[in-house]
């Protein structure tokens, strides 16, 4: 008979143990979400110095990405930007920045981030560490992630998140403007990054 009450009980601690299993495989899976960039509300923008006291400015108007969510915290990301699509409100400046001589757009049509650590460093804030790849050449950056909250449309009824994403690269690790020799004196070789980005919850 006590052998019995042991096989029972046995078992009955095997299905509690199964059973938190399930139900805790299924809550991890039911709080990590996805997001995708909403292009018409963001803005991907950077800031090059120009000739030491000046500073050109430009964004890139087509790119697209996503963003995962675990828990309420961001972890992890990947934005993709279309090279010719870069933008300084100059079109003869654009299309040279187009050429061989600094992106090589036709070559080289996108440029990549994808995250490969987020650190959660405060209330809303983020160290994000990634593989940027840009003119085929990837380098590890780290980029600041600050979550400004999120919002229901309430037209539309989706859920809704602004992040703003800032860095800086240096672009002579990716040969931007290598083969254009002006460069070396007109421009710096750092180059600010500032992303505003709209996230939508994927349903």
């Amino acid at each position: 008979m006590k052998q019995s009450k042991t096989m029972i009980t046995s078992k009955s601690h095997l299905l509690w143990t199964f059973l938190a299993i399930v139900v805790l495989s299924f809550t991890t899976t039911a709080q990590e979400s996805t997001w995708t960039i909403d292009p018409s509300h963001s803005a991907i923008n950077f800031d090059i110095p120009y000739f030491k006291v000046g500073t050109i400015k430009g964004v890139f108007d087509r790119y697209t990405g996503s963003f995962t969510e675990e828990n309420e915290r961001i972890t992890a990301l990947s934005i993709t930007i279309e090279t010719a699509s870069v933008n300084t409100n100059q079109k003869d400046r654009d299309k040279h920045l187009r050429s061989d001589d600094f992106f090589s757009a036709e070559v080289h049509p996108e440029i990549h981030f994808k995250s490969t650590g987020i650190e959660n460093t405060g209330d809303g804030t983020y160290t994000i560490t990634g593989d940027f790849t840009m003119t085929g050449i990837t380098k590890s950056i780290v980029l600041k992630g600050v979550d400004k909250g999120s919002f229901i449309h309430p037209r539309f009824k989706t859920t809704n998140k602004f992040i703003t994403v800032t860095g800086q690269i240096n672009r002579d690790d990716f040969k931007v403007g290598a083969n254009y020799a002006p460069a070396k004196m007109a421009l710096g070789s750092e180059v600010g990054l500032i992303a505003e980005i709209h996230l939508i919850q994927d349903k």
